[in-house]
């Protein structure tokens, strides 16, 4: 965590002292949407897992070419094993059997989690943005890459209620067995790299659009990572939900049977201690995604110079 708020400040830092010299500056709205990808998305972006997202930033321009922006966001990613429910995949057990089955039907796990983000952007203009005219109307297509950090916190929803899942520890974190394991914190970093246009529309308005891709360092944005662990370690360390929650192969296996009035150890499993609880093949860390409208509004202070008609 020292880390994380090193980062933070950092950045924090670099934004406030450029803005304090700014002589023009642009603040500013984002309204899109977001999504991401990772294990319980197949490691592929789905439409129907897109969920509203906005930001608000700011923007110092320093030269017709370059410049960093800042920016505070919030939006939502969610996955769930049931939208490939009928794919048949190859998956290695624990005993390096390789067996081909419906492994996001018997996985079944599902998660949503809010993410709260705050990055720092360099921007690269690929035509230049005229500071010194009020009566131009430029247009603007540019690069962005910064460095962020962000909160998340993965839930699901069992017998009707909403389920926070790190406290459960799903793969035994932190019990007596898995000591070596620890907790994954609910804050992480993330490099956030895109693109975007924006058009001046008024004398001191800008309207674009603009998409990101965020790479963090968490692979438990989604809570599945790691390997299965021994049920009753886990039903010892954090009781039946963190059980019920970890393996949710019981739901397809044991029929309409209702949790709370049953032992979870007397149910049925199909996964064995040490089997992987993911076969992604892709980044080893999980992505999410942020894109939308942007509307800006150019503050100009005294000493920019005169503007050009």
């Amino acid at each position: 965590m020292d880390k994380l708020k090193r980062h933070v400040l950092l950045c924090c830092s670099i934004f406030l002292g450029l803005m304090a010299q700014a002589q023009q500056v642009e603040i500013g709205l984002l309204l899109g949407g977001s999504n991401y990808s990772g294990d319980l998305s197949n490691e592929s972006v789905l439409m129907k897992e897109s969920h509203l997202a906005g930001s608000v930033f700011g923007r110092y321009n320093f030269s017709p070419k370059f410049a960093v922006s800042g920016s505070f966001g919030y939006g939502r990613v969610s996955g769930d094993d049931k939208n490939f429910a009928s794919e048949k995949r190859t998956y290695v057990l624990k005993q390096a059997i390789t067996k081909d089955f419906e492994f996001n039907k018997y996985r079944n796990l599902n998660f949503y989690s809010d993410v709260y983000e705050f990055s720092v952007h360099a921007e690269y203009n690929f035509l230049p943005n005229n500071l010194n005219s009020y009566s131009a109307r430029p247009f603007v297509p540019y690069v962005f890459a910064g460095l962020g950090i962000f909160n998340f916190n993965p839930k699901s929803t069992f017998n009707g209620k909403v389920i926070e899942l790190q406290p459960l520890a799903t793969i035994g974190q932190g019990s007596t067995t898995y000591n070596d394991t620890k907790k994954y914190p609910l804050t992480a970093i993330c490099l956030p790299i895109g693109l975007g246009f924006r058009q001046k529309i008024g004398d001191d308005f800008f309207l674009g659009f603009e998409a990101g891709v965020r790479f963090t360092n968490t692979n438990y944005l989604d809570d599945v990572g790691g390997k299965y662990a021994s049920p009753s370690v886990v039903y010892g360390a954090t009781g039946r939900a963190g059980l019920l929650m970890g393996d949710r192969s019981w739901e397809v296996l044991n029929g309409n049977v209702d949790p709370s009035a049953t032992d979870p150890m007397s149910l049925s499993y199909m996964f064995n201690e040490g089997d992987k609880r993911s076969d992604k093949k892709g980044f080893q860390n999980d992505i999410y995604f942020m894109a939308g409208i942007t509307l800006s509004y150019t503050i100009r202070f005294r000493g920019q110079g005169c503007p050009t008609f």
